[in-house]
């Protein structure tokens, strides 16, 4: 390894508490990211089945009351009063105003389609847009945590362990050569 490729690394607390806040922002955003889905599903529950049956039923409730309006106009125009027909507006404005309400409520039935349509397109292209982040959280920040806690392992390890006998070696040799032995004579 040279110079180059080595790292100067002054503090291994700063790279434990690093590791520590890239935790706690993968706990924060994983749980952020499942609090949006679970929201937006519970839109499209509302949007796709409660409220086309909550509309539905209050299209039968609003039939009804046509009915029952009807029925009292056309009750209305039949009896007559001295000779008299009368005029019977409470009953025309009860009848029309019931009348409305079955046309707005089916109404809302198309409006509540096109709008679970429209939060439909926007989750999903919304699920498209995070796709890479919610990766990044799932796979790259769990191996730059092993990564970082790998270095402080090793950076721990290496401040703890005790100078290598290559160096002692290297300290204890002799500054002069040592003499060779003398060859013995036959």
């Amino acid at each position: 390894m040279t110079l180059a490729d080595s790292a100067h690394v002054t503090s291994i607390e700063a790279i434990a508490a690093f590791t520590s806040a890239l935790r706690n922002f993968e706990d924060e955003a994983s749980r952020a990211l499942l609090h949006v889905d679970q929201q937006a599903q519970g839109a499209l529950q509302w949007l796709e089945h409660d409220a086309p049956f909550y509309w539905k039923g209050q299209i039968r409730t609003c039939y009804d009351e046509v009915a029952r309006t009807r029925t009292a106009l056309e009750t209305c125009k039949m009896r007559t009063v001295a000779g008299n027909r009368p005029a019977c507006l409470e009953e025309q404005q009860a009848f029309r105003a019931a009348q409305r309400r079955l046309r707005q409520a089916e109404e809302m039935i198309e409006v509540v389609r096109r709008r679970a349509q429209k939060v439909l397109r926007e989750y999903d292209e919304y699920r498209g847009r995070v796709m890479n982040f919610r990766l990044c959280l799932e796979r790259g920040v769990p191996r730059t945590l092993a990564l970082l806690d790998r270095t402080v392992a090793s950076l721990d390890t290496y401040v703890d362990l005790p100078p290598s006998e290559s160096s002692l070696e290297v300290n204890l040799a002799p500054t002069h050569p040592a003499p060779l032995p003398k060859a013995e004579a036959p």
